[in-house]
């Protein structure tokens, strides 16, 4: 399988990364031109109010399918997430261990 390095080339083979924020969720999705299926999810827990001192984002579970592994997808899906709008005006926190190696990896997406 391809290794991904940017969303637009994986979406050139079908796949897309939406926020659902009714579900507290980035979702990966692949499309293979007959049916869609989401294959990961990027799950957060919000809380106080964006823009103030106690507004926080708790990325607190991340599923890829495991087929997906060594293509780049996580790691779209990861930042995604933590560059989301949603994101930005809150202190990023990072519960689930694949969103804290990532901000590690990637600082500058880790709000204080």
């Amino acid at each position: 399988m391809a290794r991904y390095l940017t969303e637009e080339a994986a979406a050139a083979d079908g796949f897309t990364i939406v926020h659902e924020p009714a579900k507290s969720e980035f979702a990966l999705y692949a499309n293979d031109g007959t049916k869609t299926r989401k294959l990961g999810e990027a799950h957060y827990s919000l809380a106080g109010e964006a823009g103030t001192p106690e507004a926080t984002i708790d990325f607190d579970h991340t599923f890829v399918d495991p087929q997906l592994r060594g293509t780049g997808l996580s790691g779209l899906l990861a930042h995604a997430a933590v560059s989301s709008e949603i994101a930005a005006d809150r202190r990023t926190l990072a519960s689930c261990w694949f969103i804290d190696g990532y901000l590690k990896k990637h600082p500058e997406y880790r709000r204080a």
